[in-house]
């Protein structure tokens, strides 16, 4: 009958459809495209200035390296920073001479308006550490050509070790490494620290920005933590932040 083999018919491509599907699923997912990379010198700097988010000297050291050490920099970056201390307009330096300095009324509210009386942060962040590469015939060129200058540096300091200090070459890949809550404890007033530094490091380091999700408004106050995805180049094997080890 004519129902009966259209009814057939619909069977037998509903379970050749499942098994297609069931084929896919079972297919292993292609392995990243493994490069062969070194760590090399980078030096990045930025500005960081606030009228809100305010961060001594230590702490904003530690979250810059936080944040680069997760985007693919070695533990040994180092960061050094300028100028923590609050900046006061000539207006507020006259009145912190008065004998009203510490009056709750003169302090700033920084949930008001904002103009030439609130003080700001205006920090000068220098890094300088070792981010991967990737080991290509111009950069392995390159090394060769500083073996020189380590073989000077050996006889000058006496240490023999400086000669044979090649860098190593290393599998990694590309991957994407979300930078956020999550991942790296980030807080609201994050994102303008993160908002700052972005500029200078996507001209100056070997990633890309794949989405970012900034809250800050124009004085840099922010509801919640921001939120960006980078692709950077990544030892293989090596869990990224937030992945269990």
């Amino acid at each position: 009958m004519p129902h009966v083999r259209r009814f057939t018919l619909l069977l037998l491509a509903v379970s050749s459809l499942t098994m297609n599907c069931a084929a896919l699923a079972d297919e292993p997912k292609e392995a990243p495209k493994q490069i062969e990379a070194v760590f090399k010198l980078r030096e990045v700097q930025f500005v960081y200035r606030t009228l809100v988010n305010f961060l001594a000297c230590d702490e904003l050291r530690r979250d810059v390296a936080v944040i680069l050490r997760a985007m693919g920099a070695r533990d040994d970056v180092q960061v050094r920073v300028n100028n923590c201390e609050l900046v006061l307009t000539p207006g507020q330096q006259a009145s912190a001479r008065g004998w009203d300095r510490f009056h709750p009324d003169r302090l700033p509210d920084p949930t008001g308006g904002f103009d030439d009386d609130d003080q700001q942060q205006f920090s000068t962040v220098f890094v300088k550490g070792m981010f991967p590469i990737e080991a290509t015939p111009e950069v392995m060129k390159e090394i060769e050509q500083d073996k020189s200058r380590r073989e000077l540096i050996s006889r000058v300091t006496g240490d023999p070790t400086a000669a044979h200090n090649d860098p190593i070459v290393f599998p990694a890949e590309r991957k994407q490494i979300t930078l956020s809550q999550g991942t790296l404890r980030l807080r609201p007033e994050h994102c303008q620290l993160l908002e700052q530094m972005m500029p200078s490091l996507t001209r100056k380091l070997d990633f890309k920005v794949i989405s970012k999700q900034f809250s800050c408004d124009r004085y840099g106050r922010s509801e919640f933590a921001p939120k960006v995805t980078v692709e950077v180049l990544w030892p293989s094997g090596a869990p990224a932040p937030g992945e269990k080890k």
